[in-house]
This record gives C-alpha cells, structure tokens and sequence, in this order.
C-alpha cells in the first residue's frame, strides 16, 4: 500500500485543505488586526479638556460599575482591557464611556460618576505620547 502522498491525488487531498485553511487564518488574523469596525477617537474629541472629579469617589465607583470586566484597579482580568499602565488618552476613555464599543455599553456612568472615573483613570493609565 502507497501513502497517501506519493500519489498526486492524495497529495492534492491534503495540500488544498491545508492551504484554504492557511488562507482563511491569514485573512481572519489580517482583519483583527486591522481593527476595521472598532470606532476611533475624533479629532475634536481628542484636543477637548476632560473635566474631571474626586479620584478618591471614582475609585469606588469604577470598582463597583468597572472593576467586573476591567479587573481590580484596571489591572486586567475580565472581558475588558487591562487599562493600568495603558497608554490611552482621558479624551479617548471618556468617548469610549460615553459610547460604549465592543461588549461595553455606552454611559454606565454619567455626569459627575463620569468625571470622578475620569479622575481615577488619571491616576491609573500611562501618560499618552
């Protein structure tokens, strides 16, 4: 008996399976990449002052309503991004509070919540470049 492969047949019946399957991956990973249908920062948004709160308030606040998909002291952990140490601009968490995005909904906190969480974020992500 012949492997499958020394036969032009069979080795057609593994090569092609395996190549629709190395296409389809590249593609798959290529767009997540990519990050097509996550909404980015406007640009009014992003040169926009972000009032903020009592960081204190907005610690038990984002442990209450945040700390469930973001980890304790956005450390990671749960649905959400690790958001300490993460380099992200208050412009932009603010905008993703206010409109949700991926399985966040929008304005789980609003109004004064909003600018203690803001405060708080202020003490836990990294400076923007």
């Amino acid at each position: 008996m012949r492997a499958p492969w020394s036969d032009p047949r069979g080795r057609r019946l593994i090569v092609v399976p395996l190549l629709v399957f190395a296409t389809v991956s590249g593609l798959a990973f290529a767009l997540a990449k990519l990050h097509l249908a996550k909404p980015g920062v406007s640009k009014a948004v992003a040169g926009t002052p972000v009032q903020l709160g009592d960081a204190y308030r907005g610690e038990t606040i984002f442990q209450q309503q945040c700390a469930g998909c973001h980890g304790a002291g956005g450390s990671g952990g749960g649905i959400g991004p690790k958001l300490q140490g993460n380099p992200i601009s208050l412009a932009a968490a603010k905008a993703q509070i206010d409109r949700g995005g991926g399985v966040m909904p929008g304005g789980l906190v609003r109004g004064e919540q909003e600018a203690d969480v803001l405060a708080y974020l202020a003490t836990i992500l990294a400076p923007t470049p």
